[in-house]
């Protein structure tokens, strides 16, 4: 019964993609393409993107002109008694933006549009390394759950040998004992891997919003993207542009300059210009009708923006600092992910030179086994030995892959870029 239910939780990985006739190999591009359409950060990142675009219109767009309409001399007494005496005005009003600050509220919101639309490719950048990554892991799990199935079935045939051999008096009760102990705890850790594989999954399956992945995975891109690593790292030194987060936040900082200039400009922003027609009741018709022409100039006595400036100058200044910071810390993550790339080729490259070994290892205790040389135990431990390497090939294969699938952008010539960036903003 123990190893019966074992097989049903140990196999229950495998019923998940036999659940669903799912045929077609679910590629990295492909799983990349998904998660484009669906991923909750580029669908964010494109209603920004729509907003960036909205405000553009609204700060190009003219104020609405104001229609006044004066009735004077009327509802009084004497002559003024009625409407007989109205003299009634029809005037236009305009308001005219001057100083500068409806263009810098322009440059403002241009600015914040392609800021928008360089939040959107690094929205599309985080997605491509995540589902990568995720994509890696999966693989991984699937490939160390298998192992796991593989260990614990090898186990069981194992203990029931063991067993046959204490019930013909040929094992002591201490060796069946020990073998039942490794054996359970073997099982347990296949229950374990696959509980990890459909988490991985899932994982997976997130990025583009469903419940999970039934479709085989393309172990071919697996295998030989750790191979890539050190080619892809030198491609990514010979290319000379900056990161989208880079050109956002230098967008943002114009941003943050074209606003200062509004803030400044906004003290005397605007007149308002007036354009109308009186008409006077009480005289002749041909010379009862006059223009009338209107100027409002706001005067900044008492509110001279001063605020306004002080807020729009830290934020510059803020913007400008993280501009340099970020520069900064994507060229040193370039530098590590550089190191990491070399580390995970080194690291699969060595573990792939030792599984021969553990391999011979392992069929040759099994041979000892089966001629009586050595114990049950020993062969588990050569056994264990075996999975053990293949566990560690797993891992370094997904590490590898991960890191290989992850966007390498350069990041040596940042600090010139963000430099000549602040030079152009004095």
């Amino acid at each position: 019964m123990r190893l019966a239910g074992f097989a049903l939780v140990a196999y229950g990985f495998a019923g998940v993609a036999l659940a669903q006739p799912a045929t077609t190999t679910l590629t990295l591009d492909a799983a990349i393409t998904r998660a484009m359409d669906r991923s909750a950060t580029v669908v964010t990142a494109m209603a920004e993107q729509q907003v960036a675009d909205a405000q553009l219109q609204s700060a190009s767009a003219w104020a609405n002109p104001t229609l006044h309409v004066e009735l004077e001399n009327v509802l009084g007494k004497g002559s003024n008694a009625d409407f007989d005496a109205a003299e009634t005005t029809v005037s236009l009003a305009q308001e005219l933006p001057i100083g500068g600050h409806r263009g810098a509220l322009r440059r403002a919101a241009r600015a914040s549009q392609a800021s928008a639309s360089a939040g959107l490719q690094v929205a599309q950048l985080s997605v491509r390394r995540d589902v990568t990554i995720a994509y890696a892991e999966a693989i991984a799990a699937d490939r160390l759950a298998k192992i796991a199935r593989s260990r614990a079935s090898i186990a069981a045939e194992t203990r029931r040998a063991v067993e046959q051999r204490y019930a013909a008096g040929l094992e002591s009760e201490l060796q069946n004992s020990r073998i039942a102990v490794e054996t359970s705890g073997l099982q347990a850790a296949a229950q374990r891997a696959a509980a990890g594989a459909l988490a991985a999954r899932r994982r997976l399956a997130q990025y583009w919003r469903t419940d999970t992945v039934v479709e085989p995975l393309d172990d071919v891109w697996f295998d030989a993207s750790s191979g890539a690593t050190s080619g892809r790292a030198a491609v990514a030194r010979g290319l000379d542009r900056t990161h989208p987060r880079v050109q956002q936040l230098q967008l943002a900082t114009a941003r943050a300059q074209a606003e200062l200039d509004a803030a400044r400009a906004q003290r005397l922003s605007a007149v308002e210009a007036t354009l109308g027609t009186r008409r006077f009741k009480d005289l002749p018709s041909d010379s009862n009708q006059a223009f009338v022409l209107g100027v409002s100039v706001p005067l900044p006595l008492w509110d001279r923006n001063r605020a306004g400036i002080a807020s729009a100058r830290a934020e510059l200044m803020r913007m400008e600092l993280e501009l340099e910071q970020t520069g900064r810390d994507l060229a040193a993550q370039y530098e590590f992910a550089v190191a990491e790339l070399g580390a995970a080729t080194l690291e699969v490259q060595a573990l792939a030179d030792a599984l021969p070994a553990a391999e011979s290892a392992a069929r040759l205790s099994g041979l000892g086994y089966d001629a009586g040389r050595l114990s049950s135990l020993e062969r588990l431990s050569a056994e264990r030995a075996l999975f053990d390497a293949r566990e560690q090939l797993e891992g370094a294969l997904a590490r590898s892959a991960s890191r290989a699938g992850r966007p390498c952008e350069p990041f040596s010539t940042l600090t010139s870029h963000h430099l000549s960036f602040h030079s152009q903003l004095d």
